[in-house]
This record gives structure tokens, C-alpha cells and sequence, in this order.
């Protein structure tokens, strides 16, 4: 018979075990009872001019706030024409450099006009592939309808629709089946573009929203009925304004105002006819320069703004705007359409205590604010 050594428990193993067990006690109540250590939601919309008109996003960040969900901080990275091969070559510009937690596309009504449904199949696949590989979680948005004249256009749209879904499948993302959606309503009766049979009317936007939110994870929040519409943080209000001549060059270190200059004080107090350029009026764009100041298609405008003491800010451009000059050395300088909202530049800029004086060059409309943060 072979006797195998046995160890018995002395009191010292006891009272390593007691300690032992009220560590895991209190290591369990810690991960209770302290609070969770969470990172901000970071949302970017990567788009075309649907998106560029800020529409639906604002709808979103409004519904998660009425429902009293966390509304993360929303960037709009929409530029007006775009297509998918443009969105990839603009990622890190447009999206990596905000450091989202969570990229939107929707890509696919300009390219369906130009692009064979290989080449947005390499396109958008590569926008999936590097949103991924940096961690971010990707929601894919299939194509809005088109209209009355655009049947060609929405054959191709619907080839697209299934290169989308099958692109969210290979990339495990959720699928914001906003084609569906408008499908649907529109099957009974509902009116949702706008005349150009392309763009959403509100009634459309508020179905991509809704399709948003649901690949969010929030099915049961609505969409608002109507958007609440607020001037924009750090909005710069107040300008003297003149149209500028054909091929006229300023000089922004003596250019002042006289008598030829008008007050422009924003927002501005005619309502636009349509729906959504009123929404950006109430936003604080100055729009429609070329009938309420003059005829013309290139302005100046000078403004001062005071700084209580010296600090770093950023200027966030919009619309039209093509060149700012603060206290007389050129920031800012547009070399290529960028998009229409606010925010599409955010230009860091080093404020002296004190007034600080801006000059800008613009189109027919312009959005400029000044704020601490680069992201709002």
C-alpha cells in the first residue's frame, strides 16, 4: 500500500483565507457602489448635401434629449455633391481628427448618376475598412428615394442599396434602412422631397432620422414633430457691410466702414420662402446678401469682438465664406467647396486682451461664431 503526504489546514491558512475572502467582498461592493467610468459619445456624420443641411442630425440630438437619453457631441461631416470616393479621401481631414466614437455614412445619390456599382463597392468597402480599423463603429444608411425624372438614377440607387447592406454585414454594422423607411411612406401618399425630386423635405429627413435613431439602438425615442431652432453658440451677430466690385482687392489693415457701409445684425429679420433656409436664418446664417444689401456676388464685412484676456478660440465658418483677416493677417482662406453648415472649418485662432478686429470676404451668405471648443 503506497501513502501519499497530506497537508492539513493550520490556523494560518484560515486567516489567509478570511482576508482573502473580504478582499473579493470589498472589490465586488467597489464595482458596485462607485460610479462607472464612461468615455463621451462622439457622433460624425459623414454625407453628402442631405446630410450637409444639418437636418436630420439636429432631429436626432433633439429626440435622445426630449427622451432624456445621453445625447452625444454631434459633428456634421456633410459636404454638398459628394460622393463616396470623395468621403474616403477626406476621412482623416473630416472624421479621424475629431476622434469619433461613431461615423454615419450615407453616400450613394451623387454617385448614382456617374459611378458603376463596382467602383462604390471599392469606394464605400475602403471607407468601412478604415473607420473599423481605428475602432470606430460604423452605421451604414441605405440611399433616400429619388423622384419624378430620376428613375435612372434610382435603378442604380437600389444596386447600391445592396452593395450597403452587404458591406454592413462583412463590417458588423447596423443598418440605417432609410430607403425602407421612405419606401414605405411613400406608398401611402406621403410627399417627402423637396421639388428638385433629390433632396428630403422635412418629412423626409425626419424619416432619416428616424431610421438613425433606430440603428442607434433607440427604437422607442420619436422623432420631433418640429425642430427646435436656437442661434448658434458663439455666434457672431453684429457687421458693417458693402458689396465688393468685380476683381476689387481690400486691403484689410485700412479698409473701415463709411457711409456706403450697412448694419447687419443676425439673425436676420426677413424670413426666408423656404422651410430649411429659414431654419439656418433662425441659426444666425446671413443669407440672400445679394437682395437685402446689393446686387452683387462677392461683400466685405468688418465686426470687432472683445477678449477679456488673452486666450486660444476657434472660428467656425459656414456657407459662402471665403476668406477672414483678424487684426489684419489672413486665417482663413477657402481654396474648395467645403460644404454648406456651420462648423464645416474650425479655424484655431490665438485672441490678445482686448478688441480684436475681423474682416471677411463672402458670397451671397456666410456663417461665421467664435468659440472655446472645436466641437460642439
Amino acid at each position: 500500500m503506497r501513502f501519499t503526504q497530506r497537508t492539513f489546514p493550520t490556523a494560518t491558512h484560515f486567516r489567509l483565507l478570511y482576508v482573502l475572502s473580504l478582499l473579493r467582498v470589498l472589490c465586488v461592493s467597489a464595482v458596485i457602489l462607485l460610479p462607472r467610468i464612461t468615455f463621451a459619445e462622439k457622433l460624425v456624420f459623414l454625407g453628402d448635401s442631405i446630410t450637409d443641411g444639418h437636418t436630420y442630425p439636429q432631429l436626432i440630438a433633439q429626440a435622445l434629449k426630449e427622451a432624456k437619453r445621453e445625447v452625444p457631441t454631434i459633428i456634421n461631416a456633410g459636404i454638398g455633391g459628394d460622393t463616396a470616393a470623395g468621403m474616403l479621401k477626406r476621412l482623416e481631414r473630416d472624421v479621424f481628427i475629431h476622434e469619433p466614437t461613431t461615423m454615419t455614412l450615407s453616400a450613394g445619390i451623387n454617385d448614382s448618376g456617374r459611378v458603376s456599382p463596382a467602383d462604390f463597392e471599392r469606394d464605400v468597402t475602403a471607407i468601412a475598412d478604415r473607420v473599423t480599423h481605428h475602432g470606430i463603429k460604423l452605421i451604414i444608411l441605405t440611399t433616400s428615394i429619388q423622384g419624378k425624372g430620376r428613375e435612372k438614377n434610382s435603378a442604380r440607387a437600389l444596386e447600391y442599396d445592396a452593395i450597403l447592406k452587404k458591406i454592413a454585414a462583412d463590417h458588423h454594422a447596423p443598418v440605417a434602412d432609410v430607403k425602407s423607411l421612405m419606401t414605405a411612406a411613400r406608398d401611402k401618399g406621403e410627399s417627402l422631397l423637396e421639388e428638385d425630386q433629390v433632396h428630403p423635405n422635412f418629412a423626409g429627413q425626419s424619416l432619416i432620422a428616424r431610421a438613425v435613431l433606430d440603428a442607434l439602438g433607440h427604437p422607442n425615442v420619436p422623432v420631433p414633430k418640429t425642430l427646435e431652432i436656437t442661434l448658434m453658440p458663439g455666434l457672431i451677430a453684429d457687421w458693417q457691410i458693402r458689396p465688393m466690385a468685380e476683381k476689387e482687392t481690400i486691403d484689410p489693415k485700412t479698409i473701415a466702414p463709411d457711409q456706403s457701409w450697412k448694419p447687419l445684425h443676425l439673425p436676420m429679420p426677413e424670413k426666408e420662402p423656404t422651410w430649411w433656409r429659414e431654419d439656418e436664418r433662425r441659426r444666425g446664417f446671413a443669407l440672400s446678401l445679394d437682395k437685402s444689401i446689393a446686387p452683387a456676388r462677392h461683400f466685405v464685412a468688418i465686426t470687432t469682438i472683445t477678449s477679456e484676456e488673452p486666450r486660444r478660440a476657434y472660428l467656425n465658418t459656414g456657407a459662402q465664406l471665403e476668406s477672414i483677416w483678424l487684426n489684419g493677417k489672413q486665417i482663413y482662406l477657402n481654396k474648395e467647396w467645403t460644404g454648406w453648415h456651420a462648423g464645416k472649418e474650425r479655424v484655431a485662432v490665438e485672441l490678445p486682451a482686448g478688441e480684436s478686429r475681423i474682416v471677411i470676404q463672402t458670397g451671397d451668405a456666410f456663417f461665421l461664431s467664435i468659440t472655446d471648443g472645436n466641437q460642439w
